[in-house]
C-alpha cells in the first residue's frame, strides 16, 4: 500500500514537471496542512504562513523535474520546506516573532481558567521556551520528528545528514529540554 501511494506521489510529480496544473492542485491539497504546520512551528508567525507557503510550493512547481526518486516525494518536499524556512529566518530574523510573544497573543485571562489549564498553559509555556532555546538543528531534528512524525531516516535526509547524526540532534534536544523544564519547574516550586 505504501509503495502504491509512493508512486502516486511520483507520478504526479511527473505531471506537474510536464506543467500540469491539475496535478500541482492535487498536490497542494495533498500536503498544504502539513506545510502550513511546519512553517508556524519553525516560524511561529501565523501571518507569514501563507507567503511561505505561497513560495514553497513555486518551487515544487519549478523544480518538480529536477526530482531524482531517490527519496520519497513527501521527503523531497519537507527538504524544500526545512530550506526555505531557513532561508527567510536568516533574511527576516525580526520578521519572525518568538513563541514566548506567540503564546501572549493566545492567552487566556487567568479569571477564565481553571487550575488544570493554568498547570497546562504553564507547561505548554516552559515546553516553547526550551524548545526556542535549542540551537536550530536540534530544533529543526525534534520539530520533524515530534510533531511532523517524521522518521529518523525521513529526517535525515530532509537535512542532509546521517541517521546518527539525527539520533545524535535528538538525543542532545530531548536531554537540553529536559534539563530546562527540571530547572524552570525546581525554581518556580512545581
Amino acid at each position: 500500500m505504501v509503495d502504491k501511494i509512493i508512486d502516486e506521489d511520483i507520478r504526479v510529480l511527473n505531471l506537474i514537471a510536464q506543467g500540469s496544473e491539475a496535478a500541482f492542485e492535487q498536490l497542494v491539497k495533498k500536503y498544504e496542512r502539513a506545510v502550513f504546520n511546519t512553517i508556524y512551528r519553525f516560524c511561529g508567525n501565523q501571518d507569514d504562513v501563507a507567503d511561505l507557503a505561497q513560495g514553497i510550493f513555486l518551487k515544487v512547481w519549478r523544480n518538480a523535474g529536477k526530482f531524482k526518486g531517490k527519496s520519497k516525494v513527501s521527503t523531497w518536499l519537507y527538504r524544500i520546506v526545512v530550506n526555505h524556512c531557513l532561508d527567510f529566518r536568516r533574511k527576516n530574523r525580526l520578521s519572525c516573532i518568538s513563541l514566548d510573544e506567540l503564546m501572549e497573543k493566545e492567552i487566556v485571562p487567568d479569571a477564565l481558567k481553571t487550575g488544570d489549564d493554568r498547570i497546562q498553559a504553564q507547561n505548554i509555556e516552559l515546553m516553547r521556551r526550551a524548545i526556542a532555546l535549542l540551537p536550530e538543528r536540534q530544533r529543526i531534528a525534534l520539530t520533524l520528528a515530534q510533531f511532523e512524525g517524521q522518521s529518523y531516516k525521513e529526517i535525515a535526509e530532509i537535512m542532509g545528514i546521517t541517521v546518527s547524526s539525527v539520533e545524535s540532534l535528538l538525543f542532545r534536544a530531548r536531554t537540553a529540554l529536559r534539563s530546562a523544564l527540571n530547572k524552570w519547574r525546581s525554581n518556580a516550586g512545581f
